[in-house]
């Protein structure tokens, strides 16, 4: 199975150089190969303008891959994926508490009732430490 994986990346990373190869220049930084699935070509691009200039010239490209990869290409189905930065992770589980307020959370745990919310300070508590 992990072979199987392997391969298929390299297989998209091949194929993604001739699809840059393939394009117009100043196409070239802004798309690339997402996957080949029945004789289609599926391309991201950081930009609708590109999307729209990529499917003018599908028919070309269409003709022009299939020759380079001795395999039909009769599709290419263009999606906009915008480049982004992902969200960075906090460690949930670490939290800063100076020493006195885990003290006085602990002290109120100690003098509540409510034993839901005793369990909860003392977690609180603990998780601080």
């Amino acid at each position: 199975m992990l072979n199987q994986l392997s391969r298929r990346a390299r297989l998209l990373e091949q194929l993604n150089y001739l699809l840059q190869q393939a394009l117009p220049t100043p196409f070239a930084a802004h798309c690339r190969l997402a996957n080949i699935h029945d004789a289609t070509l599926i391309i991201h691009t950081d930009n609708a303008s590109y999307a729209s200039l990529i499917r003018f010239q599908a028919p070309v490209l269409c003709k022009t891959l299939s020759t380079e990869l001795d395999m039909p290409i009769d599709k290419i189905d263009v999606k906009v994926r915008p480049n982004y930065v992902p969200l960075q992770r906090t460690n949930v589980n670490s939290i800063s508490l100076p020493k006195s307020a885990a003290a006085s959370l602990l002290q109120a745990a100690q003098t509540v009732d409510n034993e839901p919310l005793k369990i909860a300070l003392e977690k609180l508590v603990k998780r601080a430490i």
